[in-house]
């Protein structure tokens, strides 16, 4: 899949990029020179070969429906870079902030902690529905149910976890009443 989608971008569609390939595809082993052009044009283009643009694959219905930046649609070149930093960036951002919000319970590093896990866990549970669920494998429907799923649990964790701070004691307070829970039956 991922070599399919290599051909199919624009820098392997262009002549200069198909001319190379066949310049190297050509190229003889043995003798360390080019082939002669009696033989030249018995051999098929690359670009009829691995790039066919009146096939739809099975994956492009379903990657619309993806909002992540790095499964966004393959009409735009993507920097997935960007978006690597930023889950790296939010996950070392935790460390330091769920010792902080327990050990300082307030509903501004509560609000925090709650945005930065529902976002770790929403790219992770992502990543995983779109690298096991795939639409060459199970149709082309479970996937968009899989990520729906992602979404919608995502949103109740978000949710969820807003209602805690905001209705009853808030994300750190309750992990220490968890904790206390724990240590008082233990202690019985």
């Amino acid at each position: 899949m991922a070599l399919s989608m290599f051909l199919r971008a624009p820098v392997c569609t262009n002549q200069a990029f198909s001319k190379q390939i066949m310049r190297l595809a050509t190229f003889s082993a043995t003798n360390g020179s080019t082939l002669t052009a009696q033989t030249l044009p018995s051999i098929v283009p690359l670009k009829k070969i691995a790039v066919k643009t009146d096939i739809t694959p099975k994956t492009n219905s379903v990657r619309s429906f993806r909002t992540s930046a790095v499964r966004m649609s393959d009409e735009t070149p993507h920097d997935h870079s960007k978006l690597w930093v930023i889950e790296k960036g939010v996950s070392a951002l935790m460390v330091p902030l769920i010792p902080l919000g327990l050990l300082v319970p307030n509903k501004l590093f509560d609000s925090i902690l709650a945005i930065l896990i529902t976002a770790h866990s929403f790219w992770g549970l992502e990543a995983i529905a779109v690298d096991y669920v795939r639409a060459s494998v199970v149709g082309p429907i479970i996937p968009k149910i899989a990520i729906a799923l992602v979404y919608l649990l995502s949103i109740a964790t978000l949710g969820g976890l807003f209602y805690i701070i905001s209705h009853d004691v808030g994300i750190g307070r309750a992990v220490r009443q968890l904790w206390a829970v724990k240590s008082n039956s233990h202690n019985a």
